[in-house]
């Protein structure tokens, strides 16, 4: 799913310029990835798509303090949750950003919960929310997608 998200970043403007699920489906099929990649990618997409449970606005203006659950505890990285935290206290995403990103990593396989993948499901919330990034956070972000370490 992560090399399908990657593709699409690097391949489309924004979220909007996209071709219909069908035909990116077809797309992606014929770029070479794989049935359960682009199902997941897809998946993904569309959850994006969809109304949060909980509304935006409510969520954009919380300033509670995100307790994690005894799963995401489990099934996330250290790393990823300073990523996260960082990501937000620095206005890069904003808690429903954060919670799209949660809830993307949560459906991943546990081996594949990497700090690199959270990076790449943020760059895709963002593009997805046409969000603008801070020059040094979005230059970290992208390196991620052409395997390059820009901050350590």
């Amino acid at each position: 799913m992560i090399d399908v998200i990657a593709f699409l970043i690097e391949h489309f403007q924004d979220f909007d310029a996209c071709p219909p699920r069908e035909d990116l489906g077809e797309l992606l099929e014929e770029v070479g990835f794989d049935d359960e990649e682009i199902g997941s990618a897809l998946w993904f997409v569309d959850v994006l798509k969809r109304q949060a449970d909980i509304p935006a606005d409510a969520l954009r203006q919380s300033t509670a303090l995100r307790v994690y659950c005894a799963e995401e505890l489990e099934a996330l990285p250290t790393e990823v949750y300073g990523l996260l935290h960082f990501l937000e206290h620095n206005g890069a995403i904003n808690p429903e950003q954060r919670e799209l990103v949660l809830h993307a990593l949560m459906s991943l396989p546990d081996d594949d919960i990497t700090t690199d993948h959270a990076k790449v499901l943020a760059l895709l919330v963002l593009w997805a929310h046409k969000s603008e990034l801070p020059v040094l956070i979005g230059d970290e972000l992208m390196a991620v997608l052409n395997g390059e370490a820009v901050m350590h």
